[in-house]
């Protein structure tokens, strides 16, 4: 992936342009801050693509392939001498779901980061906030009715985005939150699954992987798109 632009569809977010722009109103130590936010934002876009898919590799190398009725004897370790252990392969898995998750959450701080330093607000007595408590909250009003906060807004307060800060709050903070190989007869699927969990007075019911992190990564993208484009728009209209 270039680091001057990134695309999705018929979108392209120019990153050249908003380093150079950034770097005209406020000089070459905010262009070096953002340029760091904005490699962590690609970077952890790369990050939780590759968790992911090391996560589907490590079980689809138990399972593909084998009829249904096999894959419970798989879990069980029926096959573990033909294609090693599938305890193994599951926790290889689970530790990259973990990781991606954390990446699909934190990719949300980077870019409120950068939106923070590339509009200058550092520089301004008015709108300064003290590093270790940058964040949406605080960052959001001082974006007044700009389109970025409303991109921003959509990316934060959705609930595939909730329910990941949540799970990765817990797995931080109190503890990692486990997440398994199951089998659903009724809903007719075999995969791995986040078990319940509760943070912050809110019950979190089980949840299958696959379907979340792809809706998730995918909404992020467009989110993360728009967002890029309409802080370009703004910063260049400061020129």
């Amino acid at each position: 992936m270039s680091n001057n632009s990134i695309s999705i569809e018929s979108m392209r977010w120019d990153l050249a342009a908003l380093r150079d722009n950034v770097q005209r109103l406020f000089g070459d130590d905010q262009r070096r801050i953002v340029s760091n936010c904005i490699r962590s934002v690609v970077d952890r876009r790369d990050f939780s693509r590759y968790h992911y898919r090391e996560a589907m590799r490590a079980i689809a190398a138990k399972i593909d392939g084998r009829p249904d009725y096999e894959v419970m004897a798989a879990m069980m370790g029926a096959y573990d001498k033909e294609t090693g252990s599938f305890e193994d392969a599951r926790f290889t898995a689970y530790l990259h779901i973990v990781a991606t998750v954390h990446n699909m959450r934190a990719v949300a701080d980077n870019l409120v980061h950068l939106v923070y330093f590339a509009t200058g607000m550092n520089l301004d007595k008015d709108t300064c906030i003290e590093e270790k408590r940058i964040s949406w909250n605080k960052v959001k009003d001082r974006l007044g009715t700009l389109e970025v906060r409303e991109d921003l807004d959509a990316l934060h307060s959705h609930e595939y985005f909730k329910y990941l800060a949540a799970l990765d709050n817990h797995c931080k903070h109190r503890g990692i939150v486990d997440i398994g190989f199951s089998v659903n007869a009724i809903e007719d699927t075999h995969e791995m699954r986040i078990n319940a969990f509760s943070y912050e007075g809110t019950d979190y019911p089980q949840r299958w992987v696959r379907p979340l992190l792809n809706a998730e990564y995918q909404r992020q993208e467009t989110q993360i798109m728009l967002a890029g484009n309409h802080l370009n728009d703004y910063v260049a209209s400061l020129l």
